[in-house]
């Protein structure tokens, strides 16, 4: 009797090879979650002024810790290109799993082309800092180009690619996302100890001597609190602050779409999402908590509630062009070139190196997507040299590179935010996986080792109460002037993306039909290996 998957799927073998290494998901995924984070860590503090960081970290640490739970499930059940996808899709009905992660990968696929643009920034503060300083106009001019729309434009292509042809070269790709990954944890290691060493009483000191304003730490305070800066209770803000510190920690799902080249599956995916979940939670705790540290908690808020607001402080308006870059802070304390430059790699190399992963988790998705017909082909086609569908990685940069030209020159699509869709998509997948034992009973008892607590599916236990807190998250989030304004363009951009996955999805169900295959039992079958 002939193997049922082989009339369904287009060939026997993905064609992929396992070469990715734990400890390279690992940093794949410090670098895809926290990449950027710090600067905006910083700029939002005046979202909650006077919060508890620490507890707020906390508090969405769990639910956080959850979710990671879950899509570690999802990547050793089902280990294949785009594992977490591919779990949903056989866990649930496939129209659900594919237009829930056909707007995920929309909204990663706006974030490649939104973080390279931006990662032009880097250099900007980078030279910036060096020109003031210094008092360098050369300097502070080149810094001035990198926050222009053709600078931008520049490097956020050179960026992605940069990022493409590491995610093309295989292993040697990944052995980038490893080196890169310790130099970024080392360069972090000594930022913190310098952070440590500085303290509100010396920066006071120094930010007076640099801007010849006598008592500038309290002018940038009593400026931002006359202009209706308040200040919260500790808990009442840790509360305020738990939709933005949820934002902090998403992205980390994504080791689960490489699944399929994982090394040791199950210890990679512990390490890749559960384990450096963790880690980020002590990484962002010891981060806020130590620039909270050397420059005042009243200080950087109202530095933040400034830069946001544009208002008139005559501190500010000498140092904007470093916006709330905290390492030229700790530069006007120390007056060390070679410690701010290992400072601007702890903030600039995470947003660099996750480049790469990313690159890859979005091919992967195309690829799962081909395998199970509902995309062309030809996107599974893996190229025998380097392992990768190239097909894929081409339509993906070519998706990159439209983002970084949109967001330069269509000035709109800057504010349609992608928060609500991981909201969303997240919630959407706990509950499929939570309903799984009771509505996709032969493939949960099939697939799923990790089950009953006392004769509760523990995947039921997680996934109903992260269901419930996402509700809350969205609801918090919902009309939130920086996470997510409600406005025409953002409802017509969800509008279009949810719609967009339901038609393709129903198209590709008529093409399949029409040649004589049936969809229904391709998510009867786990993709080959």
């Amino acid at each position: 009797m002939p193997d049922k998957s082989q009339s369904v799927f287009i060939r026997q073998s993905s064609g992929l090879v396992r070469e990715v290494s734990p400890w390279a998901s690992f940093f794949a995924t410090f670098g895809l979650v926290t990449g950027g984070i710090p600067i905006l860590i910083v700029s939002w503090l005046y979202l909650a002024p006077g919060a508890n960081w620490t507890l707020s970290y906390l508090i969405s640490l769990l639910p956080t810790l959850g979710m990671a739970f879950l899509f570690y499930l999802a990547s050793v059940s089902t280990p294949r290109s785009g594992g977490d996808y591919v779990f949903q899709a056989r866990s649930s009905h496939p129209l659900v799993a594919f237009v829930n992660y056909w707007a995920l990968w929309v909204a990663f696929a706006l974030s490649l082309g939104l973080y390279s643009y931006l990662g032009a920034q880097w250099f900007a503060y980078l030279f910036s800092g060096l020109g003031v300083f210094y008092n360098n106009q050369t300097l502070i001019n080149l810094g001035s180009f990198f926050t222009t729309t053709l600078g931008s434009v520049i490097i956020g292509i050179i960026i992605l690619i940069i990022g493409a042809i590491i995610a093309s070269i295989g292993k040697y790709g990944w052995s980038f996302v490893f080196i890169t990954g310790i130099v970024s944890i080392l360069s972090t290691i000594v930022t913190f100890v310098a952070l440590a060493l500085i303290t509100p009483s010396q920066f006071s000191d120094a930010l007076s001597s640099f801007t010849g304003v006598s008592n500038a730490y309290n002018e940038v305070i009593s400026t931002a609190t006359s202009n209706g800066l308040n200040f919260v209770s500790p808990f009442y803000g840790a509360l305020l602050a738990i939709p933005v510190v949820w934002y902090y920690y998403v992205w980390y799902n994504l080791p689960a779409s490489w699944s399929g080249e994982m090394k040791k599956v199950k210890y990679n995916s512990l390490l890749g999402i559960i384990i450096a979940v963790l880690f980020i939670g002590v990484y962002y705790i010891l981060f806020t908590s130590l620039n909270l540290h050397a420059f005042g908690e009243r200080f950087l808020t109202s530095w933040s509630y400034i830069s946001t607001n544009s208002l008139n402080s005559t501190v500010y308006n000498d140092l904007s062009s470093m916006g709330t870059f905290t390492p030229f802070f700790a530069l006007l304390v120390n007056h060390s070139i070679l410690l701010y430059i290992v400072m601007w790699i702890a903030f600039w190399l995470p947003n660099f190196y996750s480049n790469p992963p990313l690159v890859i988790s979005l091919t992967r998705y195309l690829f799962a997507w081909a395998f199970d017909r509902i995309m062309p082909e030809r996107l599974a086609d893996v190229n025998e040299k380097f392992h990768i569908p190239l097909i894929s990685t081409i339509i993906t940069v070519i998706v990159g590179l439209i983002g970084v030209l949109l967001y330069a020159y269509v000035t709109v699509i800057s504010i349609v935010d992608v928060t609500v869709i991981f909201e969303i998509s997240y919630g959407i997948f706990a509950l499929t996986t939570a309903l799984s034992p009771f509505v996709k009973k032969n493939f949960f008892n099939k697939v799923v080792h990790i089950k009953n607590i006392s004769g509760i599916p523990l995947v039921s236990l997680i996934g109903f109460p992260e269901f419930g807190f996402l509700l809350f998250a969205l609801y918090q989030t919902w009309g939130n002037p920086v996470l997510l304004p409600i406005n025409f363009p953002t409802i017509l951009s969800l509008v279009i993306i949810y719609t967009s996955g339901i038609m393709i999805y129903a198209i590709s169900y008529i093409i399949n039909k029409k040649r004589g295959i049936h969809m229904n039992l391709i998510f009867e079958e786990i993709p080959p290996e």
